[in-house]
């Protein structure tokens, strides 16, 4: 199977990108998370990993937008085939949390048909590959805290506050 990568810098720190043939696959930053990510793909003989920054061209260009504080639509194709049916059901449901907005674990839960689903609902946005694309970040808790990210909470705030939402 061939990937494709990519790397960019953005506020958060560099960023890598990851993309199939079908669209983009995997989106991890700060780079201390990256070797993980290495150390998995390298016990796998049949992925071939290449750098190819001219297919990434358009999503720098919306990260750049979406930096500078601007709406953006992501356009890119996604391809969510390591995801499990209800991992990709919840996805689904973060893409549709408008920018600057936030949604509670519970109203999630409900999108996607299970109100009482929000711990599983926590662990799909846990197990989201391609964070700020998929908007885990505009995900809180009932009592209006942050709850947790993948990034830290630090990260998450600074995300929120890059799309405009009051925190």
């Amino acid at each position: 199977m061939e990937l494709y990568y990519a790397t960019f810098k953005s506020p958060v720190g560099k960023i890598l990108a990851i993309r199939t043939n079908k669209g983009i696959s995997f989106l991890t930053y700060p780079q201390s998370r990256w070797q993980k990510f290495f150390s998995a793909l390298s016990r796998d003989e049949t992925i071939d990993l290449k750098r190819d920054d001219e297919k990434f061209s358009s999503l720098k260009k919306t990260m750049r937008s979406y930096f500078a504080g601007k709406k953006v639509s992501f356009k890119e194709p996604l391809d969510l085939t390591g995801g499990t049916p209800f991992q990709k059901k919840v996805w689904k449901a973060m893409l549709k949390i408008p920018s600057g907005q936030t949604r509670s674990y519970g109203w999630l839960a409900k999108q996607v048909g299970g109100k009482n689903k929000a711990r599983a609902v926590g662990s799909a946005c846990g197990a989201n590959p391609l964070p700020i694309i998929i908007p885990c970040h505009r995900v809180i808790r009932e009592d209006g805290s942050l709850g947790g990210y993948g990034g830290g909470l630090d990260l998450k705030k600074k995300l929120l506050r890059v799309e405009g939402a009051k925190i």
